[in-house]
Formats: C-alpha cells, structure tokens, sequence
C-alpha cells in the first residue's frame, strides 16, 4: 500500500510540476508512470542504459519534491481541498491535467 501513495503523489508532482523538467526527463518519467514501462523498455526505446534511466527518474524525483518544497502546490491544493474552495481547486487541478 504505501509503494501506491508514493506512485500517486509523483504522479500528482508530475502533473503539477513536470513541464518544469527536462523534455528528456519528462518523456522518461512519463514512460515510466503513466504508461507503466519497465526500465529496459525505456532504455531500448530510447537506446540508453537501464541505469541512465534509473537515474533520471531518480533525478526528476528529486526536482519534482524539490519544487514542491518550495512551492508547496499539493499542500495548498490539499487544505483548501477540505475547505470552501473545494470546487475552485477541483477546476484548477483538471486545468492542470488538461495542460492548461
């Protein structure tokens, strides 16, 4: 269970923060959680090393917390959420996920 909170929370960061990441690490890391790739896969398709992969995942996770250290997007989101503002954070994060 806890491999699944920590999935979803960097698909969350990935929403939210991901075109702030390299177009190479965004389309790995995009391989990678949405479509559910394995390292091999991601390596032969884009002719680098597993352990090139591994570390660029490792990388963007890295940034991705990174931003959300500083800008705190998911925990706004998360206490206006349970707030008032439920309906208006619900638009802005389908925004997001639409790319805005």
């Amino acid at each position: 269970m806890e491999e699944i909170k920590r999935v979803e929370r960097i698909n969350r960061l990935l929403d939210l923060y991901g075109r702030l990441l390299t177009k190479s690490q965004l389309e790995i890391m995009s391989d990678y959680y949405y479509c559910d790739l394995s390292l091999s896969e991601i390596a032969q398709l884009r002719n680098i090393s597993r352990t090139a992969v591994s570390d660029s995942i490792n990388k963007s996770i890295k940034k991705l917390e990174n931003y959300e250290e500083k800008l705190q997007l998911c925990k706004v989101f998360d206490s206006q959420k349970s707030g008032k503002n439920k309906d208006v954070v619900n638009k802005i994060e389908e925004m997001i996920k639409d790319g805005i």
